[in-house]
């Protein structure tokens, strides 16, 4: 994996990760409504809750607010509000990425599941920087294939 920037959004971001300490108070200083508890995603790798909110451009934004004291509050700690990096899609399975990430040197977590399916966190030694959490897309040739239906003989 080459993209190494701490500054610009990775090719395939599917949302910028945005650190807060009150999730509510974020969507009322961004002219939001709060929604319902269900809403909310729990993604265990940042230690954090998550609610994507879409914007007029860009991707999307996960609010996150820390629930444990994992990344995401080290983050918050070390830099205060703001942008705290990446979910993006991966190009790969995850077990194949993983064997990508070991043969190329970097380290990845355990998976784990958030606010777009099942995840790993790229480990680079930091973990209160901007994080950079890779995404498992389906594999569109995994969906199964819908049964062949009997032509209907035209009348004569």
């Amino acid at each position: 994996m080459t993209w190494r920037r701490r500054d610009v959004p990775p090719p395939g971001t599917i949302a910028e990760i945005h650190a807060t300490v009150d999730l509510e108070r974020t969507l009322t200083d961004l002219g939001l409504a709060a929604p319902d508890a269900s809403a909310f995603v729990t993604d265990d790798l940042l230690g954090a809750r998550i609610l994507v909110v879409e914007r007029p451009a860009g991707p999307p934004l996960a609010l996150a607010e820390p629930s444990t004291e994992g990344r995401l509050a080290a983050t918050l700690a070390r830099h205060g509000e703001g942008p705290a990096g990446w979910y993006v899609r991966t190009w790969a399975p995850l077990a194949e990425l993983r064997h990508q990430a070991r043969t190329g040197g970097l380290a990845v977590s355990r998976t784990g599941d958030g606010p777009f399916g099942r995840q790993v966190l790229a480990l680079d030694g930091i973990p209160f920087g901007r994080h950079l959490i890779l995404v498992e897309v389906p594999d569109v040739r995994e969906v199964p294939e819908l049964p062949e239906v009997p032509a209907v003989p035209s009348p004569p």
